[in-house]
């Protein structure tokens, strides 16, 4: 079995390792800290599951304990100050993603990187840039959990199986995001068909609040509880199953495209085929033109923070 270490030992770190020892994914887990303390600590706590769930080495503290990694994910960073503006916090993020790269990279020979840390669109491109290698090794965690949150709204709703519900969120893991509505289907059944049949007669106004619920799930989220970390760590370790096990799943993952919408090298979120060596193909579904406008936008904010990063490096 493999072996995954986590950059940042913190809530969001810890979540997917507790996630992935439930689900008895890897042989051996590390969580590497600048806090060595919190990380030993966190491994400590892990360990002591073992005796219910398939046993996993787990050991926290610095970058050595990564050594021959299969998978790296970072999830370090710091969040945003009062006051501060998101290009401040861009700048530090992208050293903190850089550092954490080049780290592992000297105890781990090409490993795939799942970047969680946000502003996850840009800061999957920087550890691109950072890492030298083939962009399908790169995976940020994207819209996975605005997916994840849309079909949930969508099965809460419409009183179904979440399971059942197949729609994406695509763009930037952001404000600037879109749902490819004109591709949603429930069972096989095109959404607004689906809709038409109920006797609920919910009227495209539904459409609009599922998705503005959606965009604030994390805000709301916050607001009550000071931040989100058990839906981050689910859908990070169903990026990390499908890499391990080869499963070939369509996720929204964000990665790195050329030439897309007019945007030379801009990471973002399309549903993407995961499997063993990372990005397999990347699926080209139908959009409506107001959506497709929608993405061409979603990427200009992705292109023109990268830019805005590149500008206040120089």
């Amino acid at each position: 079995m493999a072996k995954i270490s986590i950059i940042g030992a913190g809530m969001v770190g810890s979540s997917i390792a507790y996630a992935a020892m439930i689900k008895g994914l890897v042989r051996e887990i590390s969580l590497v800290d600048a806090n060595k303390e919190l990380a030993a600590g966190q491994a400590l706590d892990l360990s002591h599951g073992n005796a219910y769930v398939r046993p996993a080495i787990v050991r926290g503290g610095g970058y050595e304990l990564s050594k021959d990694s299969d998978i790296v994910v970072i999830t370090a960073g710091r969040p945003q100050k009062d006051g501060e503006t998101r290009l401040h916090l861009l700048r530090d993020n992208a050293k903190i993603v850089e550092e954490s790269v080049a780290a592992s990279l000297s105890y781990s020979k090409d490993p795939i990187f799942v970047v969680v840390t946000n502003p996850v669109d840009v800061l999957t491109w920087v550890a691109w840039k950072a890492s030298g290698m083939h962009s399908t090794r790169i995976i940020g965690s994207g819209t996975t959990l605005d997916t994840a949150r849309l079909r949930q709204s969508i099965a809460e709703h419409c009183n179904l199986d979440p399971r059942n519900v197949h729609a994406y969120v695509m763009g930037e893991h952001g404000d600037s995001e879109i749902v490819a509505w004109s591709s949603a289907d429930i069972g096989g059944i095109p959404i607004r068909s689906f809709c038409d049949d109920c006797a609920m007669n919910c009227g495209g106004a539904m459409f609009e609040q599922i998705f503005e619920d959606t965009k604030k799930a994390a805000y709301t989220i916050i607001e009550k509880k000071g931040s989100t970390y058990y839906g981050i760590g689910l859908a990070t370790t169903k990026i990390i199953g499908t890499i391990l096990n080869d499963q070939h799943s369509v996720l929204t993952v964000s990665t790195v495209h050329r030439n897309l919408y007019g945007s030379p090298e801009v990471a973002l979120s399309i549903p993407t085929v995961v499997g063993r060596n990372g990005v397999e193909r990347v699926l080209s579904i139908s959009l409506s033109e107001e959506e497709e406008a929608g993405l061409r936008r979603s990427a200009g904010v992705i292109a023109d923070a990268i830019k805005s990063l590149r500008e206040v490096r120089e």
